[in-house]
């Protein structure tokens, strides 16, 4: 009986495998909502494709037809925005073979006008470059899902940022993020270094201050995204 369950539960492994090689082999990359290609650490290329599986498409309106495209801080008057569920997919830069990930998104809102899916190309050798998918949490945050290429497949961080400026890069899988707090007026400036094995981000240092202007410091804040 025994060896019984263990030859079905082999044999559902490898239906399963086939069957993912089978929908991998067959989906229109054509119709990703956004395509990446990103470097692992070692300099190797993979596209990353974003695939709806259901998706629709409005524009941001106080007359919204949805409630995901109502006015709000996420939202503003004429965005495009996409919102449905999705499935990502890799192939290896010179390969025919798209392969399934295994990762989704579910009623996911995506504003391509203000680009919420994005890339930091890596500036360090070693270093891969990141793919953010991220939404707005309010009028002065964002929050997102980090994943990366390691060993040929798509990793995704145990950990997130969040923010209020995106991301840039201060060294090899170092990264530092500003978020503000407009209750005390303050900038918590935060440092973060990220285990491509483990796929944790820690929180190295913070920085807490409020600057006298403010403007200027966001228009001087380096946009390593793309």
């Amino acid at each position: 009986m025994k060896k019984l369950i263990s030859l079905l539960s082999i044999l559902i492994l490898v239906i399963s495998f086939f069957l993912q090689e089978t929908q991998a082999s067959t989906v229109n990359t054509k119709k990703s909502r956004v395509t990446y290609t990103l470097k692992d650490n070692k300099g190797k290329k993979c596209i990353v494709y974003v695939i709806p599986t259901s998706e629709k498409k409005a524009r941001g309106s106080n007359n919204a037809k949805y409630g995901w495209n109502t006015l709000w801080a996420g939202v503003n008057e004429g965005d495009l925005i996409y919102h449905g569920n999705y499935k990502l997919y890799i192939k290896k830069s010179g390969k025919k073979n798209v392969s399934y990930t295994g990762f989704k998104l579910k009623n996911y809102t995506y504003n391509a006008t203000r680009k919420m899916m994005y890339s930091i190309p890596s500036k360090q050798k070693g270093q891969p470059d990141l793919f953010i998918i991220s939404g707005t949490e309010s009028s002065n945050f964002e929050y997102c899902e980090i994943y990366y290429i390691q060993n040929g497949k798509l990793k995704k961080a145990k950990d997130a940022f969040e923010y209020t400026l995106r991301p840039h890069n201060i060294g090899k899988n170092k990264y530092q993020v500003p978020a503000y707090n407009n209750a005390n007026g303050k900038w918590y400036i935060s440092d973060f270094k990220l285990a491509l094995s483990s796929g944790k981000l820690e929180e190295t240092q913070v920085l807490i201050k409020i600057y006298k202007n403010m403007d200027k410091f966001i228009k001087g804040w380096r946009k390593d995204w793309k």
